[in-house]
């Protein structure tokens, strides 16, 4: 649909998080940031409180292409595997419908301020 979209910060490349995902996937930053993308729109799909029950690391790694990503996201702080299932930490700051509701209004006033300012 036109209207899917997930809230991904400019910096996400650059995280520290993504670094050391790469060197325990033993891959470059972009794969290791592609995965999680990858990883992170499936979820935005399937989760609307960011647990998706039923799901491993061996899950997420399929999901993603990347071996290993499932732990290294887990050793991270990212994710979360217990029971059968796996939990995403902060998933309602910058995921589900209410974030994205925040990052429109954002997004909004700050088209607003600039045509305020504008002559």
């Amino acid at each position: 649909m036109a209207g899917d979209w997930m809230k991904v910060e400019v910096v996400t490349l650059d995280k520290p998080e993504i670094r050391q995902i790469a060197r325990e996937c033993s891959c470059s930053q972009g794969d290791a940031f592609m995965a999680w993308f990858r990883l992170w729109s499936y979820f935005d799909a399937q989760t609307a409180d960011g647990i998706v029950p039923y799901f491993t690391m061996g899950d997420a790694d399929g999901q993603a292409r990347l071996p290993g990503i499932g732990q290294a996201l887990e050793k991270v702080g990212w994710l979360a595997f217990a029971r059968g299932s796996c939990t995403i930490a902060k998933w309602d700051r910058h995921n589900g419908q209410s974030a994205k509701t925040r990052a429109l209004a954002t997004r909004r006033k700050q088209y607003q301020r600039a045509n305020e300012s504008s002559p």
